[in-house]
């Protein structure tokens, strides 16, 4: 498939968002490893996060911003998805853990992987997407960016500030296409890179948790948006945490295929233009 792309890329953009993705930021402690090539290596293995991040100790005892991004330059006649406010919950900085409990305030907590620290691995404020909350307020069901995917919990309120915003993303694996919406605009819809069959590229509904820069010409090219997403098919990768994540690359020329370890990969100038644009807890739902 030929790669094409449709994002607005007027300067004007640069400035939008801001007070948002400056609230809005990432919500996992590993590294981005999947789809390492030509010898990168992964910025953290697994070995290295468990000996210094597994939890050890024991939990505790008890425990709107409006967003707009300007349309792409060409109508299109895609159906939107259904219009749907995503609520965000970034953790406050006095907040250096989150134990999510099975129940709204309940004693059972959520059996974590890692302990999912707060700023992130990548220094980030924690940020996580929610799916629900009790009628008082008092307390926010979460995703939590660990395994296996769509692990969900309870945390207070109280720990957290709220946000809000319209964006969401769809991959479309069958179609090899990202689509960006800000409500019923299409802001980007552009070519992708998808896994291969022996690794693919897991579905589901996840979120964007962290952003993350790169150098010239690295293999996930400029940025990477993480997702709290994980392979389903590789328990490590290269040593690392098999995280998925939507990034560009150094090999154009693999996009519209299905190459890779299970990551989303896009042209170069369209991961630049939505490293802009899209806040983090952007819902990401992956489909066949």
């Amino acid at each position: 498939m030929a790669a094409k792309s449709r994002p607005n890329l007027l300067a004007a953009t640069a400035g939008l968002l801001t007070g948002s993705a400056l609230l809005l930021v990432v919500a996992f402690v590993a590294p981005i490893v999947v789809d390492a090539e030509e010898g990168e290596k992964p910025w953290l293995t697994l070995e290295e996060l468990s000996a210094g991040r597994l939890i050890v100790e024991s939990p505790p005892t008890s425990a709107p911003v409006s967003t707009r991004i300007e349309p792409a330059a060409t109508p299109t006649t895609v159906p939107p998805p259904a219009l749907r406010e995503t609520l965000v919950a970034t953790v406050r900085p006095e907040i250096d853990a989150i134990w999510p409990t099975t129940e709204p305030g309940g004693s059972e907590f959520v059996d974590l992987e890692y302990r999912v620290t707060n700023p992130t691995y990548f220094d980030n404020p924690l940020t996580l997407m929610v799916t629900d909350r009790t009628a008082d307020g008092a307390w926010l069901k979460v995703q939590i960016p660990v395994r296996p995917n769509g692990t969900e919990g309870w945390i207070s309120a109280s720990d957290v500030d709220l946000s809000s915003h319209f964006v969401r993303i769809e991959v479309k694996l069958a179609e090899r296409l990202v689509r960006v919406w800000d409500g019923e605009t299409l802001v980007v819809e552009t070519s992708a890179g998808i896994g291969h069959k022996t690794t693919p590229t897991p579905l589901g509904t996840f979120f964007v948790n962290d952003l993350v820069e790169r150098v010239e010409g690295s293999s996930y090219g400029p940025y990477i948006l993480s997702l709290s997403a994980f392979s389903e098919a590789l328990e490590t990768y290269g040593g690392g945490i098999p995280v998925i994540a939507i990034h560009g690359t150094n090999r154009p020329d693999l996009i519209g295929g299905a190459h890779s370890a299970g990551c989303v990969r896009i042209e170069n100038d369209v991961i630049r233009f939505l490293a802009e644009v899209v806040p983090m807890g952007t819902p990401v739902t992956i489909s066949a």
